[in-house]
């Protein structure tokens, strides 16, 4: 194990203690704590870089299968194993990544049941299955190679040709997939980046991606275990991806003026500078280098062009997913750190265990045999005392595991501490309803339009107890936001101060409380021993009066009209099944859109769509 492997792992172990930190507040707190989040922003930098690029970045394993085994350029078999396992991994990482962007993660398995064969989502979510399971069948043996398995050893030897070709059609399938999840958004995302053709752009920019990051993963591998790089290999991916980005640059210049948006990018715009950045980055710089045949030859050169091309094409997921929306949103958004550690420490944790199979299995066996080599000669080592206690050191492999949980143990504190413990969830306080005959109901937060005439004429004049069933004293008819103040939150209806003031202060707390015992709201008579008659009205769903709180006006609305609505469904006669669904209310943007934006402009907390 060199120096230059340890202080990597060291920094990677951190990097991942830092990002354990933030799981647990992750998935203690829910998204609102660890990100900056919204419904107007809901990608950002999860979706943009573990999803939309980690998918891209592991395309590297089906070009270099393509290349070895379809095309059959034997000079390249070299970087098949690697670049078959950083796809693994890769895949792997993106199924992780995916726990942190769900908000319901326990419901990642429902693509496998759930079928909706219309959606793009659903198919980049079975390609990447199936895809993972190929490349674990791909890879598995190297792991059986120096095993007694030599059955099955043998067996997926056989079978390399046809998972490598299946690999490949899956991977056709899902990395385009992934561009026709962007197609439904033509007035959101900037016309700098939107074209129908997005699934082929997506489709030549991974094959790009994929090279550039085999030629990454080959040269920091041989830096970091100090060995001859691979030029003449590496120089003929150079020629390759040379190639791929060149057509990758003429696809997009000529989309964009066949499409007759080519202008955009010379505006004085933050999108045009964005939009050269990436291009820079993944296209001109690394075609340029690539070009040059002095550059190929170098393994600095290549390393740089490459590095260059992997930031770039990552750079464009980003913008794709993200910061190409800004334009239409007008909000501004950067990741929070919290959202940087997750991602950092997804790939710190996954090239750990890259590093890992790199040293114990026969992906390179240069790498390995001298790993092998190297604690041979540990055995040989003369036992290291401290000076002063002269107490044993321990043998390298022993002292680094030491500091490795050192420096992890300290960034999962020091993660902690830094992380805000948010509440799991603010308060969201909604005004009372408004309108006339169609009422703006939970105003301004979750806006329903309610046909408040059209139910009174229906349920009849005289049952207004059905919805109002609590009422302020001397009250009828009292909004449903004099007790469910909060969109989300409980709200505290009973005033002990104003009870004790109105019932002749400290001589009437036997008249809600036992004479002896503690006296607290658990052993408090119930509201409705008094408040029966004067404030209940007759409700089939609140029946008793029992409580000292009120629950948030989301779970009161849903619980009160969903049962209404559930049982006027079974009705034949009303002729509706559907109506306990959510689309009965909540029919999207456009019926309470002037409801929104009057709210957007009166807080003054986002600038409004336009």
């Amino acid at each position: 194990m060199t120096r230059r492997v340890q202080i990597t792992k060291g920094i990677l172990w951190f990097i991942t203690g830092l990002a354990a930190a933030v799981t647990i507040v992750r998935f203690t707190r829910g998204l609102g704590a660890t990100t900056v989040l919204s419904d107007t922003t809901p990608w950002g930098l999860w979706v943009g870089f573990d999803v939309m690029g980690g998918v891209a970045l592991a395309a590297g394993g089906f070009v270099i299968g393509a290349i070895a085994h379809v095309f059959r350029r034997e000079r390249y078999h070299h970087a098949v194993r690697p670049a078959i396992l950083t796809a693994l991994l890769g895949y792997a990482a993106v199924a992780v990544g995916l726990l942190y962007d769900l908000g319901l993660p326990w419901n990642i398995w429902h693509p496998i049941v759930f079928w909706n064969p219309r959606s793009p989502l659903f198919e980049v979510a079975w390609c990447v299955m199936l895809y993972l399971t190929v490349l674990f069948l791909e890879f598995l043996p190297v792991f059986l190679e120096r095993t007694r398995f030599k059955g099955l050893y043998r067996t997926l030897l056989k079978a390399q040709l046809p998972l490598i070709i299946l690999g490949i059609s899956i991977s056709t399938l899902h990395q385009s997939s992934l561009g026709t999840l962007l197609l439904i958004m033509p007035f959101r995302l900037h016309p700098l980046w939107y074209t129908p053709h997005l699934p082929e752009l997506f489709f030549v920019s991974a094959i790009c991606l994929g090279l550039v990051m085999v030629i990454f993963e080959s040269s920091v591998t041989a830096w970091l275990y100090e060995r001859r790089p691979h030029t003449a290999m590496l120089s003929g991916l150079a020629r390759f991806a040379a190639g791929a980005i060149a057509f990758y640059l003429a696809f997009r210049f000529f989309d964009l003026w066949h499409r007759g948006n080519l202008h955009l990018a010379f505006e004085n715009t933050f999108e045009a500078r964005l939009f050269w950045v990436e291009i820079a980055m993944s296209a001109l710089i690394p075609l340029v280098l690539f070009l040059v045949p002095r550059v190929r030859r170098s393994h600095t050169g290549v390393f740089v062009a490459a590095a260059l091309g992997v930031m770039g094409f990552l750079l464009n997921r980003i913008d794709a997913s993200g910061l190409a929306q800004v334009w239409a949103t007008g909000t501004d958004y950067f990741p929070a750190w919290t959202e940087f550690a997750v991602s950092f420490g997804i790939v710190s944790f996954f090239a750990l265990i890259y590093l890992f199979i790199q040293e114990h299995f026969p992906v390179e066996k240069e790498i390995v045999d001298e790993e092998e080599k190297w604690r041979q000669r540990q055995l040989f080592v003369l036992p290291r005392f401290d000076r002063l206690s002269q107490v044993w050191l321990g043998d390298r492999t022993f002292a680094s595991r030491r500091v490795y949980s050192l420096l992890f143990v300290v960034a999962l504190v020091l993660g902690l501490t830094l992380t805000p413990w948010q509440p799991l969830v603010e308060a969201s306080p909604v005004q009372r309803a408004r309108g006339g005959e169609v009422l703006r109901v939970g105003f301004p937060l979750g806006t329903v339009q309610f046909p408040h005439a059209e139910h009174v004429e229906r349920i009849g004049k005289d049952r207004c107890g059905v919805c109002h069933h609590l009422h302020r004293p001397g009250d009828v008819g009292t909004p449903c936001t004099e007790c469910h103040a909060d969109l989300y939150l409980p709200t505290r209806i009973f005033d002990h101060v104003a009870h004790v003031r109105v019932l002749d202060g400290n001589r009437s707390c036997a008249r809600c409380h036992p004479a002896e015992g503690p006296r607290e709201a658990a052993t408090a008579a119930k509201c409705s021993a008094c408040h029966e008659k004067d404030m209940m009205a007759a409700n089939e769903v609140v029946t008793r009066f029992e409580r000292t709180d009120a629950p948030g006006y989301r779970e009161s609305a849903h619980a009160l009209c969903i049962a209404c609505h559930r049982k006027e469904a079974e009705n034949p006669d009303v002729g509706k099944p559907d109506l306990f669904r959510c689309a009965t209310c909540h029919r999207g943007v456009e019926p309470h859109g002037e409801a929104v934006l009057e709210a957007s402009l009166a807080t003054a907390e986002c600038t409004p769509h336009r």
